[in-house]
């Protein structure tokens, strides 16, 4: 059965080492890996004639086999399309050295299936502009979720063959990941195949979404192989997507005698002369969200533009703020603030690590040069260019592997953090180890200029208001709904157009299509 990636909205995310771990349970209990290797080569044959048109009757597929399992799926699979009517051809990059894979070479020779070994071929059978043969379709079982590091010579030159065959129309079904690309972190420092589908099983890897080339993986569907409730996820660095509207079930209908105390204090130090619209759209944010009471600490310059961007938010001079805080539930810092030593200072004044606490942008560049635990009830929320800052590393090596960066930021500052980018990596120590989230619901229409601001607002709102959550929990369901907002706004103002004015105006519309999708009625 395959669960694609456009209607379902939740799943648990394995890494490689995760979802081995999950095989020998299965086999401990007593499941013959070859009927594992069977269900998975039926979903590679059922996304692959769909892709197809429906009828694999005449059609000529070439499938790309590697030596180990991977490449016995797709040996499996040949066999399977072959009996669905299809023409199968299997060029293969070395004899197969598993016990599963050998099975299904024999079994795939028994039928007369073409089986090429291109360590053995004396004629070229493909080169740099493509394969020798005309093909409908291909399949990907070169390397699978266990790579790491570059591809070999052979298997690199057929991934470019196939990228510039089946660059158009013809579709490429991956098998488990696209072969190149390292199933944990998503890198890919060689040669990569690009597919149209990829049938990634039992759970999705976290490399799908954390690759710097997403095109690549085309959509996703998940096929359940038979491992489904079958054990536990293994304990420790298990990550999860926050790819689930589910979460919206925790945004509390208010009591109805609630008033504004009840609903939170927000307490803001952001903005400066020349960045009060940073301060402005972080307040608006809160007080959309459902903050109570939202007061923002500023210079006194910004205060009146304030005052008319934000009416629904109170004002307060910094100077006065740090001397008789207001009362606040929650504080939010660093939005258009700058990075003086006096603001710095004003910080910690304001900074109670009893309360829970959003750090962003200047806070966070300021936090970089003054390194302190903030408390398990703070969340920062970085770029990578200041994830790079907080912990001193190089871009390289914060892009290499977004959830190591995550780790080691919530590490550092014992707290959670937000590592955001085109997927966001959310992660705390829950205690019992390490947790992630990844959030892959957004689009390019947040690629500009306050969206940070919005999430920074969003979650302070909601560090009070949603339910009984831990701040991982909230942190991630603030970039789930900021995403679900984005998208709302591309489709009513156009990827290009909308404005972080705009997103916040989206957020009910999307809250609304979040309790519709996970069946709760509007009202409730």
């Amino acid at each position: 059965m395959l669960y694609d990636d456009s209607r379902r909205f939740r799943y648990d995310v394995l890494t490689p080492e995760e979802m081995r771990a999950a095989e020998q349970a299965a086999f401990a209990m007593g499941v013959p890996s070859l009927l594992l290797m069977e269900h998975a080569a039926a979903a590679v044959t059922d996304e692959l004639e769909k892709a197809l048109g429906g009828d694999c009757r005449g059609k000529r597929v070439l499938f790309l086999c590697g030596t180990g399992n991977n490449g016995g799926d797709g040996l499996a699979a040949a066999r399977l399309f072959a009996m669905r009517g299809g023409r199968p051809t299997v060029y293969m990059t070395g004899e197969p050295k598993t016990p599963d894979a050998k099975t299904n070479r024999g079994w795939a020779a028994n039928m007369g299936i073409p089986l090429l070994n291109l360590r053995e071929e004396k004629e070229p059978l493909f080169g740099a502009s493509g394969f020798s043969e005309e093909f409908d379709g291909a399949v990907d079982a070169l390397l699978g979720t266990g790579l790491r590091g570059a591809p070999d010579d052979l298997t690199a030159g057929l991934i470019r063959a196939a990228t510039s065959d089946f660059a158009g129309g013809k579709p490429m079904i991956a098998v488990d990941i696209p072969s190149g690309i390292d199933g944990e972190t998503g890198a890919a420092p060689g040669a990569f195949v690009h597919a149209a589908v990829t049938v990634t099983f039992h759970a999705p890897k976290p490399g799908l979404y954390l690759t710097g080339h997403r095109e690549a993986v085309g959509n996703i569907a998940v096929a359940d192989i038979g491992l489904w409730g079958l054990q536990e996820l293994p304990a420790g660095k298990t990550p999860r997507t926050a790819y689930t509207l589910r979460a919206l079930h925790f945004l509390r209908r208010r009591e109805m005698n609630a008033h504004k105390g009840d609903s939170g204090r927000v307490l803001i130090y952001a903005g400066k002369l020349g960045m009060a619209g940073a301060a402005a759209l972080c307040a608006k944010a809160a007080v959309t969200a459902g903050a109570g009471l939202t007061t923002v600490a500023c210079e006194r310059e910004i205060m009146p533009i304030l005052q008319k961007l934000v009416p629904g938010a109170m004002c307060v001079e910094i100077g006065e703020a740090v001397k008789r805080p207001p009362a606040f539930d929650v504080l939010a810092v660093g939005c258009g603030l700058g990075q003086s030593e006096g603001t710095w200072e004003n910080i910690l004044k304001l900074y109670d690590p009893e309360k829970p606490a959003v750090w962003d942008a200047d806070a966070l560049n300021l936090l970089a040069k003054h390194p302190m635990r903030l408390g398990e009830k703070a969340v920062i929320t970085p770029h990578p260019g200041e994830a790079g800052r907080l912990l001193g590393w190089p871009m390289e090596r914060v892009l290499a592997d977004r959830m190591e960066t995550a780790r080691a930021l919530a590490e550092k500052y014992g707290c959670t953090a937000v590592l955001k980018g085109d997927v966001t990596v959310i992660c705390a120590d829950t205690g019992a180890g390490m947790e992630f989230y990844l959030n892959t619901v957004g689009t390019p229409a947040l690629a500009k200029g306050g969206s940070g601001d919005t999430l920074t607002g969003i979650t302070a709102a909601l560090l009070h208001d949603a339910g009984p959550l831990a701040s991982l929990e909230l942190a991630a369901l603030s970039c789930l709904w900021h995403g679900m907002a984005g998208i709302v706004g591309e489709e009513k103002y156009g990827q290009r157009e909308l404005t972080a004015d705009q997103l916040i105006g989206c957020l009910h519309e999307a809250e609304e299509w979040g309790r519709h999708a996970f069946g709760q009625p509007s009202g409730l």
